[in-house]
């Protein structure tokens, strides 16, 4: 079955202990601070890590507004860009302002990652991963427990831990140092 922010946001009130949702929009104490939260929760945990589904690769243009000292170009972030991940240049590049400046010359090939808003394209992991989030990020509003709160926030940080592990197994290993090759 297909993740929903629903679903979700019901995994993270029941990891609470709390009553489930309909929908995101009902009038209960549980609906509003999932409301008010699930958008926080989940770029906070996509920025986290680079995550596989959420990754995504673009060629941008230099602005037409170059900085003002030490470097040449400045390339505007895309919309849905949440962290900068990997700039194709041998040149210095630095984020600043939501632009990449570098010394580097148009176009510039990026790795990033994006805001993906559709659960479907959620990684299982990532789910749980999101749902503990919420529930940190919910559980006073919720319980009013500091014991809770750190129960979830010490949950979430195992689970991410777990994620990133799996995420990381999906992609080939970079190449080994020759100085490492040549010792085996």
């Amino acid at each position: 079955m297909a993740a929903t922010f629903v679903s979700i946001a019901n995994r993270a009130l029941t990891l609470l202990g709390a009553q489930p949702i309909t929908s995101l929009s009902d009038d209960t104490k549980e609906a509003r601070s999932c409301n008010r939260m699930f958008e926080q929760s989940r770029d906070q945990v996509l920025r986290g890590h680079p995550w596989n589904f959420a990754m995504t690769r673009v060629a941008l243009a230099a602005s037409t507004t170059a900085p003002v000292f030490e470097y040449a170009n400045a390339f505007d972030w895309p919309s849905d860009c949440l962290r900068i991940i990997e700039c194709d240049t041998l040149e210095e590049w630095i984020v600043e302002s939501r632009q990449i400046v570098t010394k580097a010359a148009a176009p510039l090939n990026i790795v990033y990652i994006k805001q993906v808003t559709d659960p479907t394209f959620f990684d299982a992991l990532f789910v749980e991963a999101y749902a503990l989030r919420l529930a940190a990020d919910i559980a006073y509003d919720i319980t009013a427990s500091q014991q809770v709160l750190s129960n979830m926030e010490e949950l979430y940080a195992r689970k991410l831990a777990e994620a990133r592990l799996v995420d990381a197994q999906e992609a080939l290993p970079a190449a080994e140092d020759t100085w490492l090759s040549s010792r085996i």
